[in-house]
């Protein structure tokens, strides 16, 4: 107890801005993140939440943006295939909001005076990154990468965060540590109690599965999931997730399969617990996941997890079922055909599992290390060197022959 009194007065003094520009618009494993994260350390360090939407409360500052959801950004053109559009379109919406948001935020940021700015999206952080000669007292900048991103595509950053050993493989090892999503198991358990079935028309008998994730096809690929589940003679399917562009085909050909087996709903995330405590087993019909925080609330909410074979999906749920989910029939076939011992061993596991693993107390003391240590680090800026000097002569030439071309 002297010890961890001794460090919580070291972190006091340090200043986190945590930075998250779809906090507010969405509600996806990203958003997750970030306000799991606020509300685990708040209260043992100075942390700030800057976000792009809701409202201002004690330790939270909402940040002006231009937000992907809005209706400015409906009629957005892009020289695309028709095939690849709506998926060019909601990348074009992120750009906007991360970008405007960015740069909103570098007023809050310059007048806190932070020792360590954590940002979630890629294009925040090379906007906070680029303006670093900009702060009296240079703060550390850390990129969440939770998109997987290899070491050739990370944004400018002091530090990268990853979240799995398979992603730490492939990062910038002398900037990357890793530390993974968390669960609050006090929230996710099996002990949650529901009344989902009988709201929704779900027999009590019935084996349903559940998947959670945005509604679409190219990334969830929750068609897949809903042609897979249909081949199972009585099963019923609950998607719970943010809507997309692909949403309103996905909900048509969802009804034409199941018709009343299906449920398509969305709730808010502390709700959640209530529709996985209404299903049987949990499916993500994706083929690769940066991370998932959705297997480990299954998990601990004691759902067996069927997700793709990929040796970060494994490391991350540890005990599952894995299977090849671009295969037609694969899912199916696991439905239907596997052992029932096996299903209720998962039962057990999948909450032992989560609360060795990812219960959020456990997570505190190693992002209070991390962020102490990074705090701690030298700074380095960009300095006047013959080097500097040539690339710059090298970029002002090159300026001056296109704008003699032109």
């Amino acid at each position: 107890m002297g010890t961890y009194c001794h460090d919580l007065r070291i972190v006091k003094t340090m200043k986190i801005a945590l930075l998250c520009s779809g906090l507010g618009h969405v509600d996806r494993g990203h958003e997750i993140f970030a306000r799991d994260l606020f509300e685990m350390l708040k209260g043992t360090v100075d942390i700030t939440l800057l976000k792009g939407g809701g409202s201002d409360t004690e330790g939270e500052r909402v940040v002006d943006n231009l937000p992907r959801n809005s209706t400015l950004l409906a009629h957005i053109k892009l020289p695309v295939s028709p095939k690849w559009m709506s998926a060019a379109q909601e990348e074009e919406r992120l750009r906007v909001e991360t970008e405007t948001f960015a740069y909103a935020s570098l007023k809050p940021l310059l007048d806190g005076a932070y020792d360590v700015i954590h940002c979630l999206e890629q294009e925040v952080c090379n906007i906070v990154y680029a303006h670093r000669h900009l702060f009296e007292h240079t703060p550390k900048v850390i990129f969440s990468n939770g998109g997987a991103l290899p070491a050739r595509d990370l944004p400018d950053c002091d530090f990268v965060q990853e979240h799995t050993g398979y992603n730490l493989s492939r990062s910038k090892r002398d900037k990357a540590f890793m530390i993974p999503h968390g669960v609050d198991c006090s929230q996710f358990h099996p002990g949650v109690t529901t009344e989902f079935r009988q709201h929704h028309g779900i027999p009590s008998d019935a084996f349903v599965v559940i998947s959670v994730g945005t509604v679409c096809y190219w990334h969830k690929r929750m068609d897949y999931v809903i042609r897979e589940v249909a081949a199972v003679p009585g099963a019923y399917l609950v998607i719970v997730g943010q809507e997309s562009a692909d949403t309103a085909q996905i909900v048509k050909l969802g009804k034409e399969l199941m018709g009343a087996r299906i449920i398509f709903t969305r709730m808010p995330h502390v709700e959640l617990p209530r529709a996985y405590k209404a299903a049987d087993v949990f499916v993500l019909g994706s083929l690769f996941e940066t991370f998932g925080i959705v297997y480990i609330e299954a998990m601990a909410m004691g759902l067996p997890v069927i997700c793709t074979n990929h040796v970060n999906q494994r490391s991350i749920v540890r005990d599952g079922i894995f299977i090849d989910m671009s295969k037609s029939g694969a899912l199916t076939a696991a439905l239907r055909e596997t052992d029932p011992v096996l299903l209720a061993s998962l039962r057990t596991k999948g909450p032992e599992n989560a609360a060795v693993y990812y219960d959020l107390p456990l997570l505190r003391q190693r992002y209070i290390d991390e962020y102490r240590r990074i705090a701690e680090s030298p700074t380095i800026l960009p300095s006047y060197s013959p080097r500097t000097k040539l690339a710059a002569n090298l970029r002002n030439g090159l300026r001056r022959l296109v704008g003699a071309i032109r």
